[in-house]
């Protein structure tokens, strides 16, 4: 237990540094000082306090909760809880200081990094992460250890996002202002939706019919990223 947890939390490291590096490549290479919309340094400081707060306590709360209602002990983080958190920090943050624009685009890099890299090391911590699928037959399902062969859901996640990755990467220099102002929300509805999507074949207890604690999530959120592409159309 305590080597996959070793594992867990080196995959967690070398997530949030290659995060940062990814990130500040970006925002060099397209001179993205600050995320747009805020416009002074003082600003931009309580904005990144804001979403690191709501992250943190997102995270915490919603993972935890998870685990709660598995009827299992301790507490956990949750990446969409944590994006939860900060999304509501971040618009909260945007309605008292009268941005309306996108601001996200700047933390997109890092975030994908995070998820990608972060949900390997969820792979190799194995049952104690209890991040794991239900049991398949496909051939490429993996035993973590109990004898029993799942889906290796936290790889779909890692694939899924790491294309998204490769999309923004090439398709940002063609398209900068359709990216700017959509691109943290598409973000958001692609994220949201593959988490849905992987809900589906992890064991967690439902809440609601055959729906689990981050399926209610990932729909708020998947409402939240479309409400925002449609009222930026207009």
């Amino acid at each position: 237990m305590i080597a996959n947890y070793s594992i867990h939390l080196l995959f967690d490291l070398i997530a949030l540094i290659s995060g940062l590096l990814l990130s500040a490549w970006f925002r060099k290479k397209y001179n993205l000082k600050q995320p747009v919309g805020i416009n002074h340094t003082s600003q931009h400081e309580y904005y990144l306090l804001s979403l690191l707060i709501g992250l943190i306590i997102g995270s915490i709360f919603f993972g935890s909760l998870n685990i709660y209602l598995a009827e299992a002990k301790g507490a956990a983080k949750s990446m969409l809880g944590g994006i939860f958190g900060a999304i509501i920090a971040a618009e909260t943050f945007k309605y008292f200081s009268k941005i309306q624009r996108s601001t996200g685009l700047y933390f997109i890099p890092a975030l994908l990094i995070l998820i990608i890299v972060g949900r390997i090391g969820c792979f190799l911590a194995g049952l104690n992460d209890f991040t794991y699928g239900i049991e398949t037959d496909l051939p490429w399902a993996v035993d973590f250890g109990d004898g029993l062969l799942r889906h290796p859901v936290q790889l779909y996640e890692s694939l899924t996002m790491l294309v998204f990755l490769v999309v923004l990467l090439k398709n940002y220099p063609k398209q900068i202002n359709f990216w700017q102002q959509y691109g943290f929300y598409l973000f958001i509805l692609v994220y949201a939706s593959q988490r849905f999507l992987w809900e589906f074949l992890k064991p967690y207890p439902f809440i609601w019919e055959n729906f689990n604690l981050f399926h209610l999530l990932s729909a708020l959120l998947i409402l939240y990223a479309l409400k925002m592409i449609m009222e930026n159309r207009s």
